[in-house]
This record gives structure tokens, sequence and C-alpha cells, in this order.
């Protein structure tokens, strides 16, 4: 799995002015990340353990199964059409 630039530029684009339902997805999702033994601190920064991004970022992307443990899909079904779908509804 390698750095994609393009998509952490998107996550942090959408961060800084997300829609409402966007603000709700982040939230559900940043809700399950709350939980997760995986959830550290690097640099007094929150981060996910497994893949190294900042969380609060992290949770505004729009790709589909961005969790590297795959804990979003449930809340995710319903913002996405499919697993392989790619943008929000």
């Amino acid at each position: 799995m390698g750095i994609n630039l393009k998509k952490i530029a998107k996550a942090w684009i959408t961060a800084a002015n997300p829609t409402p339902i966007q603000a709700e997805l982040a939230e559900k999702r940043m809700d399950i990340c709350d939980s997760c033994d995986k959830k550290g601190t690097t640099l007094n920064i929150v981060v996910c353990t497994q893949c190294g991004c900042p969380l609060s970022k992290k949770i505004f992307t729009m790709e589909n199964d961005a969790c590297p443990l795959n804990k979003w899909l449930e809340v995710e079904k319903d913002y996405f059409k499919s697993k392989t779908q790619k943008s929000i509804i």
C-alpha cells in the first residue's frame, strides 16, 4: 500500500469545508476510531497506528473502505452505493 498524495490532499480539502453529509460520515467514522485499539498519538497528533494517517483528516476521505482494518464498512453502507463505488451519494 503506497502513499497516494492525491487522495490525501482531497481528504484535507474536504476536512476544511465538508458538506453536512460528509461531516456526518466523518463523525460516525471517528466514533469507530475512538474505540479502536489502533488509535494512537504521534507528535501530539491523533493517528491510526495501522496506516499512520492523522485521523482528523482521514475520516474525511471520500474513499469507501479506507480504514485499513475495514471497521468503517458498517457506517459507510449508508453513504456509498457499493463497496466499489468511490463517490459519496
